[in-house]
C-alpha cells in the first residue's frame, strides 16, 4: 500500500516538475538518490517541526518550561535523529518503489 501511495506520487508529471524540479523519467529508467533529493528535504522540515513541537509538548507538559530549558540539548538531538532517519527512510521508499517498477518494465519481455 505504501509503495502504490509512492507511485500514486511518482506518476504525475506535474509532482516531478513542481516538487522535485525535474522532468520526470521514462517509467523503465531507474533513478539514482539525486532526483528525491526534494523528498528528503520536505520530510526533514515536516518531521523537524512535527516532533519538535510534540516532544516540547510533553516536555512543558510534565516538568513544565523549566524541564525543558534542562533537556533542550537533548531534546535537540532527539528530534534531529527522529526526523532525519525518517525522512531518509520515506526518501528511500520514493526510490526504491520507482526503481523496482523501473525494473520490472524493462526486464519484461515484448
Amino acid at each position: 500500500s505504501l509503495e502504490k501511495k509512492c507511485l500514486q506520487h511518482l506518476d504525475s508529471p506535474e509532482n516531478w516538475l513542481d516538487i522535485l524540479k525535474v522532468q520526470q523519467p521514462a517509467f523503465d529508467e531507474p533513478q539514482s538518490w539525486k532526483p528525491f533529493w526534494r523528498i528528503f528535504i520536505i520530510n526533514i522540515t515536516l518531521f523537524l517541526i512535527v516532533f519538535g513541537f510534540l516532544f516540547s509538548s510533553l516536555e512543558v507538559g510534565f516538568g513544565g518550561f523549566e524541564g525543558l530549558r534542562e533537556d533542550l540539548s537533548i531534546l535537540l538531538i532527539v528530534v534531529a535523529i527522529m526526523s532525519t532517519s525518517l525522512a531518509a527512510y520515506v526518501t528511500y521508499l520514493y526510490r526504491r518503489t520507482w526503481n523496482r517498477r523501473a525494473v520490472q518494465i524493462s526486464s519484461y519481455p515484448y
